[in-house]
């Protein structure tokens, strides 16, 4: 990889190299200073038991169980930032960050977008719809397999043109500036269906179609889960192009800087983490056992159940 780093290591104090941006003691910027994007407040969440049972002393009617999922998880992202939510099957990970997007209800807590809180009609809520993207885990089940690439890549820009403010013959223009953002030539490419691209090549076409309209914010749940390994690196370093900015037609009006998106990655390949993620936050059971700095949490874990993670993953 090119990005300084994705090659830089550092030694721990057991004597496990890290590298990558685990190891990297400069960030892209100083999240101490600035507004958070996305917060969450103390999330509860709860869904129904499929298991139903009845009764006798309630003559007969249905009851539902409900059984919790999140216990009081708080959680913010940055711009320019790639927050890594991690732990095992059943903790959490994506109903925490379905939530945070505002595509589920919780119980309980809050959602805060850009400082306007998410609520059903709220103006965060159409804020944050409107800003935000998602790159799902299978490519080719979010591709259409009857649209080419153009027509994939651009229906957001469909979706949003007159709000975007820009013409209907800059669509084309703009949809090939996505497709070159993440390496893929737009000569060759445009007129691809599914069936045409490979696995690596599926799931940097649905992280054009992500990017397109330029976004604030970009949930990638297990985006290199179903891909193989040559083709993580090139996904790894597009989602670094795109945290940096390059390539951004969106500028800032208080900074006079492109808008640099952030990303929520949902994994389970702490392989992965360790190149991407400025944060990670641990889930377990609903309930976040560690947090903090990808180099404090990888490099001197807290608790015995992220050290097990990381002793799984071999880093």
């Amino acid at each position: 990889m090119t990005d300084r780093a994705l090659t830089a290591s550092v030694e721990t104090a057991d004597g496990r190299r890290l590298t990558g941006r685990a190891a990297a003691v400069t960030e892209r910027r100083d999240t101490g200073t600035a507004e958070p994007l996305l917060v969450a407040h103390d999330i509860n969440a709860s869904f129904a038991d499929r298991a139903m049972h009845r009764a006798l002393f309630d003559f007969g009617r249905s009851h539902v169980s409900r059984r919790q999922v999140l216990f009081g998880v708080s959680a913010e992202v940055h711009a320019g930032e790639c927050l890594a939510v991690i732990g095992a099957s059943g903790s959490g990970k994506t109903t925490l960050t379905r939530i945070m997007l505002g595509l589920a209800a919780a119980d309980s807590g809050s959602i805060e977008y850009r400082g306007e809180e998410v609520g059903r009609g709220s103006a965060g809520s159409r804020a944050l719809r409107a800003e935000s993207s998602i790159v799902f885990q299978d490519p080719f089940g979010s591709l259409d397999p009857r649209w080419t690439v153009e027509r994939s890549v651009s229906e957001p820009l469909w979706l949003r043109r007159r709000a975007l403010g820009f013409a209907v013959d800059e669509v084309e223009g703009k949809t090939a500036q996505a497709l070159a953002r993440v390496g893929l030539d737009p000569r060759d490419f445009l007129g691809r269906y599914p069936c045409d691209l490979s696995g690596g090549q599926a799931q940097r076409v649905a992280i054009a179609r992500a990017i397109v309209a330029n976004p604030r914010l970009i949930l990638a749940d297990e985006p290199m889960s179903a891909i193989d390994v040559a083709a993580r690196v090139q996904i790894l370093e597009t989602f670094q192009s795109i945290l940096s900015g390059a390539g951004a037609r969106t500028v800032d009006p208080t900074t006079d800087q492109p808008v640099k998106p952030a990303i929520i990655m949902v994994s389970h390949d702490l392989g992965v983490v360790q190149h991407i993620a400025d944060r990670i936050l641990v889930l377990r059971e609903g309930k976040i056992v560690e947090s903090g700095t990808a180099a404090a949490v990888l490099g001197h874990p807290q608790s015995d159940y992220t050290r097990q993670l990381i002793a799984a993953a071999s880093l």
